[in-house]
């Protein structure tokens, strides 16, 4: 890859969709916000990216969409299949059979991947982040769903259809059931989605509180805080507990809105992984924040698998 060549990395998450442009060594060139439309045709909202990404581009480098300079674009979503190009069902953005990677090549005028969002940020830490230096480990993303990628033995794990490794469906024993998103039963994004947090605080505390209210009062040593965490740490440490016997990671890193609770939160959620797990993990493995920051993990992941994908 030349150095005057550009990737774009877009995540199109269940609120917003996050785009970013970046250069061969990841730098981030540009980076735009636009909602999620939920009733728009997906072929009209792909095409309404290209219009805004065409934008991106003229302003920063004088190019337009279809110039060789761009080397591509990877984009994550939910339940986006690497292997069929498709979203075959993401209830959180009310898709059903779009064949994705076919209208970003259509609307973009280049070669494409598609990845479930969470896959790319494991990608993106695996290139540039939190998990430059390790060879196995489990992202997750808590944010408007949740959603887990592997890497195994330095490689994306994607299973045989392309949506192995949902972590945020793996089912947790609770007292309290919840109806996840997807129609199942006590799934972990029923807990630990920011809506689940939500309703978990106002369970607790008859109170409304975002999770940005909930990691001040944390940090102020609030004693319904403190109840809080340990409750959703909880929650989360058993679903971590789940995956670690079965894939052996080195550390989870924690991605999305909720990594902004930061490590006294991690350190929360160890303390209850220790208790609950094998005893031969108790101590092997970390728990540490997604460090390409809690919104652009997916989108340098994006930049990297394409960059990754066109010159290997």
């Amino acid at each position: 890859m030349n150095k005057d060549q550009v990737a774009f990395g877009i995540d199109i998450g269940g609120t917003n969709t996050k785009i970013g442009l970046f250069d061969y060594s990841g730098t981030l060139l540009s980076f735009r916000t636009i909602p999620t439309p939920k009733a728009t045709e997906p072929a009209l909202f792909i095409e309404q990216l290209a219009q805004e990404c065409d934008h991106i581009l003229a302003s920063e480098l004088k190019l337009h969409l279809g110039d060789p300079k761009i080397v591509g674009v990877g984009a994550g979503a939910p339940m986006a299949n690497y292997f069929t190009g498709r979203v075959d069902h993401a209830p959180n953005l009310g898709w059903k059979e779009v064949p994705l990677k076919k209208l970003f090549e259509e609307k973009f005028k280049t070669h494409a991947v598609i990845e479930n969002d969470a896959n790319l940020a494991a990608v993106g830490e695996n290139k540039w982040g939190a998990g430059k230096d390790l060879s196995d480990f489990i992202l997750i993303t808590l944010g408007t769903g949740v959603g887990s990628g592997l890497i195994l033995n330095g490689k994306l794990y994607r299973g045989n259809n392309a949506l192995g490794g949902e972590g945020g469906h793996i089912i947790i024993p609770h007292e309290k059931k919840r109806l996840c998103s997807c129609g199942g039963l006590n799934h972990i994004e029923s807990y630990l989605s920011a809506k689940g947090i939500k309703q978990t605080i106002f369970e607790l505390i008859g109170e409304e509180w975002t999770i940005e209210k909930l990691g001040i009062e944390f940090k102020a040593n609030n004693l319904r805080a403190v109840t809080i965490i340990d409750t959703i740490a909880t929650e989360l440490a058993t679903g971590f507990v789940s995956m670690a016997v079965l894939m052996g990671p080195q550390a989870f890193i924690i991605g999305g809105g909720v990594s902004k609770l930061g490590d006294s939160f991690n350190q929360v959620v160890l303390k209850k992984f220790d208790e609950l797990v094998h005893f031969s993990l108790k101590g092997k493995v970390k728990i540490i924040t997604a460090s390409l920051s809690s919104d652009k993990g997916a989108i340098y992941g994006g930049a990297a698998h394409i960059i990754d994908e066109v010159f290997s």
